[in-house]
């Protein structure tokens, strides 16, 4: 649990505020990541490896379009992220609560 989100990595089952979100496959695959390396940032190319495989190390559309999915399902106000924040040009951090 990070903040208001669930994460159950057994039955895939991600929960925001108590209610049951559904993910993709591809989406969940992605937020795992992120929240096991809540607080620190995670790079374009660690991300797009982990989740499409080495020979997506450069395709960060592909990633910006899998994080707006993700921020419309999981944030209050997606274009406010509370949960997953931009590093520019660097990757994306998934925010602890209480941190800045």
């Amino acid at each position: 649990m990070i903040g208001d989100l669930t994460l159950d990595p057994t039955t895939h089952q991600v929960r925001v505020r108590g209610t049951l979100v559904h993910l993709t496959p591809t989406e969940f695959k992605l937020l795992q990541p992120l929240a096991a390396n809540a607080g620190r940032v995670s790079t374009h190319r660690a991300l797009l490896h982990e989740v499409w495989g080495s020979g997506y190390g450069a395709d960060t559309q592909i990633l910006r379009v899998f994080i707006a999915q993700l921020r419309t399902k999981l944030e209050m106000n997606p274009a406010e992220p509370e949960y997953i924040l931009t590093e520019p040009s660097v990757g994306y951090r998934f925010r602890v609560p209480d941190e800045s």
